[in-house]
């Protein structure tokens, strides 16, 4: 018998492909791709809040990556929970949507509409350049992200 969508764990890749160390979440789901994980969605997404409400809505477990900006040194994961505070609301200020990643998590807080496990993790960004690709750190950082999302979904 088919298992319902909400009972699959959902990952979200959150980024721009042209905009540096924003491609993260794109480039972490593309490492993903290789892996054998039967029963874990995948979906790339741009950021925009309403539209990630929509994606997680009625999913039980969700991890969301996305590339950050919370003043630790470039590479540095980042692990956030809906209940991380106003450190994680500075985090996701690299986004181009005025209406992001936080801006869902507390509208999404507020409607009742958040998943039971949404966890957030990041890489601290360095260069957000239209056109540049990965910065080294972010890229470096890729096999310890896909290890925090495994972790997080305890496969």
């Amino acid at each position: 018998m088919p298992t319902p969508d909400g009972a699959r764990p959902l990952v979200i890749g959150v980024g721009q492909p042209d905009r540096g160390d924003d491609a993260l979440g794109l480039a972490a789901l593309a490492r993903l791709e290789g892996e054998a994980w039967g029963g874990v969605d995948r979906v790339a997404h741009h950021g925009e809040g309403l539209g990630l409400i929509a994606l997680w809505e009625d999913r039980a477990r969700v991890v969301l990556l996305d590339a950050m900006d919370a003043g630790k040194p470039p590479g540095a994961l980042l692990r956030f929970t809906p209940d991380s505070g106003p450190l994680m609301a500075r985090a996701f200020r690299t986004s181009s949507h005025a209406f992001g990643v936080a801006e869902a998590v507390e509208t999404a807080r507020v409607l009742g509409r958040l998943p039971a496990s949404l966890v957030l993790l990041g890489v601290q960004g360095a260069a957000w350049d239209l056109g540049a690709p990965l910065s080294a750190p972010v890229a470096n950082a890729l096999p310890g992200l896909i290890d925090e999302v495994k972790r997080a979904l305890a496969l």
